[in-house]
């Protein structure tokens, strides 16, 4: 099988799966009924009542995938990187694909020079996907990229473009439809301006322009695929709920009529004309032939919100997410015990950084290799755990003491390495000048040892969270 036929019907199979995870995280997943008579009673409900706890893992995860700073070796290709993370809005690319990361399980970026400007931009893995090596799977063979366009007689094609380390391959459809499983025969090369006679285009930018980010190895999966089941079982105690208020939300009211008697009494309210007795309050009803009257009590609510609290307690389980997410208005832990209740959703977010943390780092490597410049980068995370100002600030000092440098220190929490830098040059400029008002032999004023040994930290701020990256 070629690649061309391969990259096609593997982004076709995987659609309805991409689908399905979109779908939950929205709330628009169709409710599973077991009989076809309650899917046919409850006909006029579908999807109208959704309380969808299914995108609480996704978001509750997303909300702490935050890259706090990009730092590379030479201050010339921090600039390079800087210009091109303005220019691409990348600010609001990052959290785009740190988000349909976890929503799909996949996303991708590709990377392309476009009028002289290198264009980084995210791509759906409905559309797109990478291929790797059988051998090496960690090695890249292929991108692909499928998507459809409309011709100008009307009528809709195909599109797909390849790409390999050297070279761009585009091709389009024959026909209007792809069949079930596409062949080589219904594409053919797609010639324009760039390409050659065969639809080739040779890139040179010396490696594969399509990354890859992923929840998991070798394919991603859904954060919220655990989620499904449950987020099924949620939505069908809320739909029933609503359809039996109708029911049974308000007391339902009987009348025995006397033996050998043949006097009915009719109880309905509303604006029915036809009703016998009414049953506003004040007036007073008179049954003729009636021995007795009974009412049977509206629904007990507890029926469905006990197995539906039930529900959000094993969604929060089976995805590893503190259940105070869930209920932001119960009792949420503080200090010690909130660490120790998202101590699964830490370890899941850092799991996270390292997959993510690594395809930024060939992203950005990449980039800089294509501006001219062959350094490394480093990518920078904000802190995951939750602590207050005053905790964070006592755990970087005691990193201070044990001998990690400020800059690890401050990079990790959450500074832009730019401030960072003039911070510590402000810092060695100050004690520079300290020393050089001090006579031999002699101390600076208000110097001591203790104080030598620790750097000033006065031109830092105070809340390491007011300075965003």
């Amino acid at each position: 099988m070629t690649d061309l036929t391969l990259a096609v019907n593997e982004i076709l199979d995987r659609r309805n799966e991409y689908e399905t995870a979109k779908e939950y995280y929205e709330g628009t997943a169709e409710e599973v009924y077991t009989t076809a008579a309650i899917k046919h009673a409850l006909r006029k409900t579908l999807n109208r009542f959704r309380l969808n706890f299914a995108a609480t893992p996704v978001d509750t995860v997303n909300n702490r995938l935050e890259i706090a700073s990009v730092s590379a070796v030479s201050d010339e290709a921090g600039s390079y990187l800087d210009r091109v993370w303005a220019s691409n809005e990348l600010t609001l690319e990052v959290g785009e694909i740190h988000k349909n990361a976890l929503i799909y399980g996949d996303a991708y970026l590709i990377v392309w020079p476009m009028d002289d400007v290198l264009q980084v931009y995210y791509n759906s893995p409905l559309t797109t996907i990478v291929i790797y090596d059988e051998e090496n799977p960690r090695l890249k063979r292929v991108g692909a990229k499928v998507w459809e366009i409309a011709n100008p007689d009307g009528k809709t094609r195909t599109r797909v473009n390849l790409y390999y380390a050297d070279r761009l391959e585009k091709y389009i459809s024959l026909g209007e439809r792809l069949p079930m499983t596409p062949k080589d025969s219904d594409f053919v090369p797609f010639v324009d301006e760039t390409t050659d006679s065969d639809g080739v285009m040779e890139h040179g930018l010396g490696a594969m322009p399509v990354f890859h980010f992923r929840t998991e190895r070798p394919q991603g999966k859904p954060e919220h695929q655990n989620a499904y089941g449950a987020q099924d079982m949620i939505n069908k105690l809320v739909v029933m709920q609503m359809a039996s208020v109708d029911f049974h939300g308000y007391p339902q009211r009987i009348a025995l009529a006397q033996e050998g008697s043949s006097e009915s009494a009719d109880f309905e309210d509303g604006d029915n004309e036809s009703a016998e007795f009414s049953n506003t309050p004040g007036e007073m009803a008179i049954l003729k032939g009636i021995a007795d009257v009974k009412e049977f009590k509206a629904a007990d609510a507890r029926t469905f919100l006990e197995p539906f609290k039930a529900y959000i307690r094993s969604m929060a389980s089976i995805t590893s997410t503190p259940l105070h997410y869930f209920e932001p208005t119960g009792n949420i832990p503080s200090g010690e015990a909130l660490r120790t209740a998202e101590a699964p959703l830490v370890k899941k977010v850092r799991n996270r950084q390292n997959s993510f943390g690594a395809t930024w780092r060939e992203v950005f490597t990449f980039i800089l290799r294509d501006g001219g410049y062959k350094e490394d980068v480093q990518v920078h995370w904000k802190p995951v755990e939750t602590f207050d100002t005053k905790e964070a600030m006592e755990i970087a000092y005691k990193k201070i003491q044990i001998g990690i440098p400020l800059e690890q220190v401050a990079a990790e929490m959450g500074y832009d390495v730019a401030l960072v830098a003039q911070w510590i040059a402000k810092i060695e400029a100050k004690e520079a000048a300290m020393k050089a008002r001090v006579q031999p032999g002699t101390s600076a004023p208000g110097d001591s040892d203790a104080h030598s040994l620790q750097p000033d930290t006065s031109g830092i701020p105070d809340n390491p969270y007011e300075q965003a990256a």
